[in-house]
């Protein structure tokens, strides 16, 4: 048994996310993929790619209707959501979401009905709406004003739609700036990158899952964002402690130094997830469908976000680190030049900067002794010789 459990340890010990980063960059383009085909196969067969991306009457503009009908809106749900529908269809207008609202006192117990407007005039709007109302409570002259609805303009839409992508932006522009001045430019470049991968495949595993996209979306979104770079500096954070004392040198293992940070931090980035992700989830399942709404997309971010700090924020940084190694060290070679004493002129008077030289040279039967070094000095802008 020990001899097992010091295989395992030393497998764990050993485990490389640099050299999965092939595996990991194929996973979120698999799931992009699928649900595209998603998007398109719905979009095609209903004729509505919105519907098909599921996006709420938040961004797009619509109404709910609720009609509450205590007790009876439980005992016999199929059959009013059934005959309600129909009812509010023969206006012309889709229903694209019929849900059951169970309250703490049953007698207001409601289904809840969304459309999307047919028309981008307001007054249009009310009006119709008015007309569904009306026809929606005369099913029911034993309950009376049991029918309340609420409705979001075009306007008001675009609006919510606009100040949402602002959020966002304005979200992951203060990270980026915060990264640059707390780690280096690489770090930020590579925890961008991992942030906007959440996104997407926040965005992709919702459209997968059927899951509607709304103001409370959003909302999640950007807890995700919040949440998913903190894992991120976490590791980076460790991975600039391990670049501490290689500070100024070449040629810098920056796999090895991410993989021991990934090491380090693997544990507490699975564990503050996990513990997360239980609450969420709990939430989601004994929660109104309105905190549902909200928790299954932090749910399917928690996923999105430990996969991209873990698995791709690391090796991004590593090979961008590396790749500005070499553009840096290219570039001075290129501009650098190196200067040797001729001994028919020991000083040079051109004003510029020269790197100091100090090679050993092996002499046969003799010990090793340093070249002459000639060091520039602003004072008398003249080399002076330093054995």
């Amino acid at each position: 048994m020990a001899k097992n459990k010091g295989n395992f340890l030393s497998k764990w010990n050993n485990f490389s996310v640099t050299k999965l980063a092939k595996f990991s960059a194929i996973v979120p383009a698999v799931i992009l993929v699928v649900a595209i085909i998603v998007i398109v196969a719905l979009g095609a067969s209903s004729g509505n790619f919105s519907n098909a991306v599921g996006i709420g009457i938040d961004f797009e503009g619509g109404t709910i209707i609720n009609v509450t009908l205590g007790q009876d809106a439980v005992d016999n749900y199929d059959s009013h959501s059934s005959a309600i529908k129909s009812t509010i269809e023969s206006f012309g207008v889709e229903v694209s979401y019929v849900q059951l609202q169970q309250a703490n006192n049953a007698e207001k117990n409601a289904i809840t009905f969304r459309y999307k407007n047919i028309s981008s005039d307001d007054n249009a709007i009310n009006d119709l709406n008015e007309q569904i109302r009306t026809a929606v409570d005369e099913m029911y002259p034993e309950m009376p004003g049991n029918v309340a609805y609420e409705s979001i303009g075009a306007t008001a839409a675009n609006d919510l739609l606009s100040k949402a992508g602002i959020a966002l932006a304005v979200s992951v522009a203060l990270i980026l700036v915060y990264i640059i001045i707390r780690f280096t430019l690489m770090s930020a470049f590579a925890a961008i990158i991992a942030l906007l991968h959440d996104v997407v495949m926040m965005f992709a595993l919702t459209v997968i899952c059927r899951v509607q996209i709304n103001s409370s979306y959003v909302a999640a979104m950007i807890t995700i964002i919040a949440y998913s770079i903190n894992n991120t500096i976490i590791i980076f954070d460790r991975c600039r402690e391990y670049m501490k004392p290689l500070k100024g040198m070449s040629d810098i293992d920056y796999c090895g130094i991410g993989d021991m940070a990934v090491r380090d931090t693997m544990t507490r980035s699975l564990y503050t997830t996990f513990t997360t992700m239980v609450i969420v989830a709990l939430l989601a399942i004994l929660g109104s469908d309105t905190i549902r709404e909200f928790c299954v997309p932090i749910i399917l971010g928690l996923i999105a976000g430990l996969f991209s700090s873990v698995m791709l924020a690391v090796p991004l940084w590593a090979a961008m680190s590396k790749s500005f190694d070499k553009t840096k060290a290219k570039h001075a070679n290129k501009e650098g030049v190196t200067y040797e004493k001729k001994a028919a002129d020991p000083y040079d008077n051109e004003d510029h900067e020269y790197r100091p030289v100090a090679e050993t040279k092996k002499i046969s039967g003799q010990k090793a002794k340093a070249n002459t070094v000639y060091k520039y000095t602003k004072k008398n802008t003249t080399f002076k010789k330093k054995k």
